[in-house]
C-alpha cells in the first residue's frame, strides 16, 4: 500500500554505517498514514562513532534489544545533519519511524522541546517498561513488528481537531514538494500564520518554513540516492525540486547535510 503523499523520509547513513540492516515499508496494517518504516540494525565499534541523522521532520521509537538492559528512546529529527552519540556497541536496535503528521501517539511535551534529542521513551510516551522488555526479548525482526502493532492497537489515540489542521497543512506542503510559504498556506486553510506556526511547533516541532525546507531537502535526497539509476544530474534535481538555480540548491543542501550534494553522493558510495 503506497502512502498518500509523495514524501518518504530517508536516513541512508543508518544502513551505511551499521550491520545486518533490515527494513519494511508500506505495511498494509491501517497505520500507513502514520508509520513510514520499521527497521532494525546492529551496531559495531565503527558505527557508534559514525552514525549521523539528517533532517526528516519525523520521530522514531528506537529500542536497544539488550538481553541484560533493554531501553528505548524517542529519537527526534535535527535541523542539521549531526552525529548521534550514546549507542551501544554490538547491540541490536529496533526502530519505528513515524511520519511528522502522525496522530497515533500523544507525546507529553510539545515536539519543539524535543527536537534533536534522544529522550528516554518512558518520560514522554505511555509505553511502559514491559513494552520495552518484550520488544527486546522478541526473537526476530518480524516478531518485534507484530508485537509493536499489537501494543499500538491498545494505546493509540484518535485524531483531534488540531491534528486535523496540521495534517491538512502537511498534505498541502507535500503536494507542493515544499514550495509553499506560510502566507499561501494560511489562505488555503483559513487560519492565521501565527496559529499554523503554533500548531506545527506543538505537533511537529518545526515551523512551517523549516518543515518546507526539510521536505524539499528530502525530496532532493531521494533523487540523489538514485541519481545513477535514474540517469539524472544536479541540474534536473534542482529544477524538479523548485530551487532557484544549482547554486541555491547546493547551498540549501549543505546547510542541512553539512556536505554538498556531490560530497554526499561520494560519501554514500564510498
Amino acid at each position: 500500500m503506497i502512502h498518500e503523499s509523495s514524501y518518504f523520509p530517508l536516513q541512508p547513513e543508518i544502513q551505511k554505517t551499521t550491520n545486518d540492516y533490515q527494513e519494511i515499508k508500506w505495511l498494509n496494517n491501517g497505520y500507513d498514514r502514520n508509520i513510514a518504516l520499521f527497521y532494525q540494525f546492529e551496531t559495531n565499534r565503527e558505527s557508534v562513532n559514525l552514525l549521523s541523522l539528517i533532517p526528516d521532520g519525523c520521530f522514531d521509537i528506537l529500542v536497544c534489544c539488550s538481553s541484560n538492559y533493554p531501553y528505548a528512546i524517542l529519537w527526534t529529527s535535527p535541523l542539521h545533519r549531526r552525529k548521534q552519540p550514546n549507542f551501544r556497541v554490538n547491540c541490536t536496535y529496533f526502530g519505528v519511524r513515524f511520519y511528522p503528521e502522525q496522530s497515533l501517539l500523544r507525546v507529553s511535551y510539545p515536539m519543539k522541546e524535543l527536537l534533536d534529542q534522544q529522550v528516554p521513551l518512558l518520560d514522554v510516551l505511555p509505553m511502559g517498561q514491559s513494552f520495552v522488555e518484550q520488544i527486546g526479548m522478541a526473537k526476530s525482526f518480524k516478531d518485534r513488528i507484530k508485537f509493536f502493532l499489537h501494543y499500538l492497537d491498545i494505546i493509540k489515540e484518535n485524531l483531534n481537531s488540531e491534528q486535523k489542521i496540521v495534517r491538512y497543512s502537511v498534505d498541502k506542503i507535500y503536494l507542493s514538494s515544499g514550495n509553499l510559504n506560510i502566507q499561501e498556506l494560511s489562505r488555503v486553510i483559513g487560519y492565521t500564520p501565527q496559529y499554523i506556526r503554533k500548531k506545527f511547533e506543538k505537533y511537529i516541532g518545526f515551523s512551517p518554513k523549516q518543515f518546507c525546507r526539510i521536505v524539499k531537502f528530502q525530496n532532493a535526497l531521494d533523487e540523489i540516492t538514485l541519481i545513477n539509476e535514474k540517469k539524472m544530474n544536479l541540474t534536473e534535481i534542482t529544477t524538479d525540486n523548485g530551487f532557484y538555480d544549482q547554486s541555491h540548491f547546493i547551498r540549501e543542501f549543505k546547510k542541512l547535510a553539512n556536505l554538498t550534494p556531490k560530497q554526499y553522493i561520494e560519501y554514500l558510495i564510498d
